[in-house]
């Protein structure tokens, strides 16, 4: 791979060129091709931040195609954060960009295997739901007639979704598999994309299932050139790198879930619309000595009763709290008594659980159709057992190091969902021991990554660079779009800065803004929320005046992401509220978004208590929490909404930031750097609609 193959590709004149009819050269493409192509050559890692429109998919993958012809027998694994862009470039930009440049080069989509349908369970249930199977009404006959079709054995396939119910009881479960034993191994879905990724020379796979391949070969000790989770890999090349340290504190974290402990209970002794028999009563019918069953009970509905006393312990600190997650410090732990007592019992319980069932499974002999019963039993009981451990861990106060410890919260229409978590305080050292220091290649990439300090803020919450011999790469490529000309950034200079707590007056202020410009605009607008319940507010607020001008209004929670997302695409003059997962992912190119109204600077939320705790590190340090960890998250995080606007050259719009901080505190200046350069005329609330106005027609 040299660099005239990258230029016979991407310069004008080139191959792209040659195959697309609307591809326009772009400088900072080519120059990120070429760092990625010097990354493979070098052994670097590798961190590039392409703006809007670089065309960053075609730049990576171009590179990694290339090698892969050269080195057949190396594999690059590509690992995104969102499913979105996975499925995008796996289905759309790698086989374009292959026949673009009339290569073959083999590839495979890698997802969880919790997205697969698992045959023999699926028909376990069919069998037991006899009626339900020929109804050609229900759920069941249709997952049955899709699965005799479908070539993926993807839920996400699935015309309509699936309910939680039925899920639960027939997707791929890596504890329940059987594996080269299950009578349907040749037809199943997940071992066939398996056999699949492990003949791919690029692999797409996502952050997720990048960080469960790292746990797994961190458990059995296992390098990177065998089997784990996915196939032996040497390359890596992460899109959407601005998530790893969020993603990967995500999956290092452990919980102990109570609803979650309750289900596996359940599992083990009802029975359901989806099951006639709970698993006790299955295993039950060929026990001998009821005794054993009975004992088992009795430690069941012991169990209940503890679980439930933690909850009403957990609920009264919630309540005192206004149901936020609480940090838990070093200087709680003499308060924390009852709680102690409350963990102990649930421990000591489920270990017993756990025991005798043990116990019961090695004393009976079930026939071969009850085998996949007996191991669910135990399944569940080992998950109840494990997740009863992380209780432990949180109540060994002697061996708490650097961890953060908290109690979770969160309301639902139903109930309150009860977490206890341990969050490793930096993510930095798993992912540069498990990662950067054992693959020859890593390429860390996105649209949001620099922040004007040669990526020093991200590169310190991952670990780079963790050593000063091995090359680290590095590459600015700014959006080619004309900001000056076609995007106008306005900065009300008399917006009331958000309160410690929202009031009327704020809230009324914000309604009264986001209607002005919306309508002005016409609708096409983005609407982005830092809080649910502002988001809730302001809808309510606005409904009436929305239909009175039939004037659609989407909002996150009417529906799920792809299906709002799809709608607002599709309807040029709709508007659509949405709050944390909208900053980014998504691509509305066209008159179809004209207008992004960020209602609030996206600092973190001061009691979330993984933030807090990260930001005490650094302060008790010697550092800034707020300059070095709090203020530049939300910079990074502004970019992203901010970048929802122009989405391609044709595209002309409004971005409106209702926060006056940005323009009157000092680290103004810093944030506002930080985007791309637009047009940003002075402004104050009286001249918003005005300007949007003369900007847009």
């Amino acid at each position: 791979m040299t660099k005239d193959d990258i230029y016979k590709i991407f310069d004008v004149g080139g191959a792209l060129e040659a195959h697309f009819p609307s591809y326009e050269f772009r400088e900072g493409q080519l120059a990120m091709a070429l760092l990625v192509c010097e990354s493979y050559e070098r052994g670097a890692i590798c961190a590039v931040e392409a703006g809007t429109g670089i065309g960053k998919s075609f730049a990576y993958l171009a590179a990694a195609a290339l090698y892969a012809q050269q080195h057949p027998d190396e594999r690059t694994i590509v690992a995104t954060s969102t499913i979105n862009l996975q499925r995008q470039l796996f289905e759309k930009d790698l086989p374009a960009l292959l026949a673009s440049l009339g290569i073959e080069c083999k590839s495979a989509l890698a997802v969880g295997r919790s997205n697969y349908i698992c045959i023999q369970r699926f028909l376990e249930v069919k069998a037991e739901s006899p009626l339900l199977s020929v109804d050609p009404t229900s759920e069941l006959y249709r997952v049955d007639a899709w699965m005799r079709t479908t070539k993926s054995g993807l839920f996400s396939d699935l015309a309509v979704p699936i309910s939680g119910e039925l899920y639960s009881e027939c997707y791929c479960d890596s504890d329940l598999c059987p594996a080269h034993s299950c009578p349907y191994y040749k037809e199943c879905f997940f071992f066939k994309a398996k056999a699949r990724a492990r003949e791919a020379q690029i692999v797409i796979s996502n952050h997720h299932l990048l960080f469960s391949d790292t746990h797994s070969r961190i458990v059995a000790e296992t390098d990177y050139d065998e089997e784990a989770v996915l196939p032996p890999f040497s390359h890596l090349i992460i899109d959407e790198a601005h998530n790893i340290e969020a993603n990967a504190s995500e999956y290092f974290k452990d919980e102990y879930d109570s609803s979650r402990l309750v289900r596996h209970i359940h599992k083990i002794q009802r029975s359901s619309r989806y099951s006639k028999k709970s698993l006790l009563d299955y295993i039950g019918s060929y026990v001998t000595d009821i005794e054993r069953l009975e004992a088992i009970k009795d430690q069941i509905h012991l169990l209940v009763q503890q679980v439930e006393t933690l909850d009403q312990y957990l609920v009264s600190v919630f309540q005192k709290n206004d149901y936020q997650p609480t940090l838990i410090k070093a200087e709680h732990q003499g308060r924390l008594a009852d709680f102690v007592v409350a963990c102990t019992a649930i421990v000591e319980t489920a270990a017993r659980l756990k025991a005798r069932i043990d116990a019961l499974l090695e004393s009976t002999k079930v026939p071969a159709e009850a085998e996949s019963r007996a191991n669910e039993l135990k399944v569940r009981s080992d998950r109840i057992d494990a997740m009863a451990a992380v209780l432990s861990r949180f109540c060994d106060f002697e061996g708490w190091g650097d961890e953060i410890h908290w109690f979770n919260a969160e309301r639902t229409r139903s109930q309150v969902r009860i977490g206890v978590c341990i969050t490793p305080l930096s993510i930095a050292p798993i992912i540069t021991e498990s990662l950067f220091s054992r693959l020859s290649t890593v390429v860390c990439t996105s649209a949001t990554l620099d922040l004007g300090d040669d990526f020093a803020f991200w590169s310190s919450r991952v670990g780079l660079p963790y050593t000063d011999t091995r090359p680290f790469l590095k590459g600015i490529y700014p959006s080619p779009f004309d900001y000056q000309r076609r995007l106008m950034l306005l900065t009300p200079t008399d917006a009331p800065q958000p309160p410690p707590k929202a009031d009327e007056a704020y809230l009324e202020y914000l309604a009264t803004m986001i209607w002005e410009s919306v309508h002005t605009a016409g609708g096409g607008a983005l609407v982005l929320f830092t809080s649910y319940a502002h988001l809730k507010h302001v809808k309510g607020a606005l409904s009436e005046r929305f239909a009175a001008e039939a004037m659609v209004l989407l909002s996150q929670g009417d529906g799920d992401r792809y299906t709002l997302l799809n709608t607002f695409i599709a309807d040029a003059d709709s508007t659509l509220f949405a709050t944390s997962s909208f900053w980014e992912g998504v691509d509305a190119p066209g008159d179809t978004l004209r207008l992004v109204i960020i209602t609030k600077l996206p600092f973190s939320v001061p009691s979330d208590p993984v933030f807090k705790a990260r930001c005490d590190a650094i302060d008790q340090g010697g550092g800034s929490g707020f300059f070095q960890l709090a203020l530049q998250s939300a910079t990074m995080k502004l970019k992203q909404g901010f970048g929802r606007l122009l989405r391609s050259t044709a595209d002309r719009g409004v971005v409106l930031i209702l926060d006056s901080r940005v323009v009157t505190k000092s680290y103004g200046p810093f944030m506002l750097r930080s985007l791309p350069q637009s047009y940003h005329p002075e402004c104050d609330s009286s001249t918003i609609a005005p300007k949007i106005e003369s900007f847009l027609y």
